[in-house]
């Protein structure tokens, strides 16, 4: 009952802050009144299910408005910069440059597209629910020695863009990989991994990625026809456990990339992400469980 009351709690403050997002009198006192819990309690339950604090989460969800404003209308920015709470285009410019690393005019020049990967989302009820009950909030950390996987590879658009296409695109090449995953003759185990990394010039959509559906192997000398091997780099990575179905792996994405890796003092390395497929997953089970493998310096 508690954990049901909590959700409808923060559903009722949420719903309250994005409906007066921009008011300049909008205080923790009103959000927890709205939510009908102590000013102390509210900050210290927000806090710990959303991964950032009630004013963070404000200052970020404004400056999400402000990326799609800067890349999508003329406004000027000083005009932007007072929408969003700030008195000066210096200060909205060091705030804005801390969470995106560029300045909003590099934004203004490069548009919001490429951004969206590390866009502050609205939270939802389905999104509270599995900050709940469907994500390891703090990772595991730990350091991988370089190994080769083999598979098949696809493009998709990434499941943190508005335009995503992930959940069409990755099942389907799952399901041809799966069919023939015996061809590979120096498999390591029974376990998968799902191999992301970014694409290159001749993308044909801004947030486009490629996708390995594969297997660890001993060596990659003998490779079946249509697929190929890569080399996974070692290094350390940051490891999520995302719990529940698939279908829900966008909110553990958007509470790494929103949430846990702009506080955590952390930087993304240049080397794929990890899913890890092993005895725990079951594909219709709400108890499933994958591993996420994060790249970190």
């Amino acid at each position: 009952m508690e954990h049901l009351e909590h959700i409808e709690q923060l559903q009722r403050a949420i719903d309250f802050i994005e409906d007066h997002l921009h008011d300049e009198n909008l205080t923790v006192d009103k959000i927890s009144k709205v939510a009908c819990i102590s000013k102390w309690h509210f900050q210290l339950i927000f806090s710990s299910v959303i991964g950032d604090s009630l004013m963070e989460y404000i200052r970020k969800r404004r400056l999400s408005f402000a990326m799609i404003a800067l890349g999508s209308t003329d406004q000027r920015i000083i005009e932007i910069a007072i929408h969003s709470g700030y008195e000066t285009q210096e200060s909205f410019s060091r705030a804005f440059k801390k969470i995106y690393g560029i300045s909003p005019g590099e934004c203004r020049k490069q548009g919001t597209k490429s951004l969206m990967m590390i866009n502050k989302p609205k939270i939802t009820i389905e999104y509270l629910n599995h900050l709940y009950k469907g994500i390891n909030m703090k990772p595991a950390f730990k350091i991988l020695p370089e190994f080769k996987v083999v598979g098949l590879q696809t493009k998709f658009i990434s499941i943190l863009s508005p335009e995503k296409n992930n959940h069409i695109v990755i099942p389907k090449l799952w399901d041809e990989y799966l069919k023939r995953q015996t061809e590979i003759q120096s498999r390591v185990n029974q376990s998968y991994f799902g191999v992301c990394f970014g694409g290159d010039e001749s993308n044909s959509h801004p947030d486009e990625c490629l996708y390995m559906a594969s297997s660890e192997v001993k060596d990659d000398t003998q490779i079946p026809n249509g697929m190929i091997s890569k080399t996974i780099p070692a290094g350390e990575y940051a490891v999520f456990t995302h719990k529940g179905h698939l279908k829900n792996l966008e909110y553990t994405m958007n509470y790494i990339m929103g949430s846990w890796l702009q506080k955590s003092g952390r930087k993304l390395r240049d080397a794929p992400d990890l899913e890890y497929y092993d005895h725990r997953f079951n594909f219709v089970s709400a108890n499933s469980e994958i591993d996420i493998y994060i790249p970190i310096i």
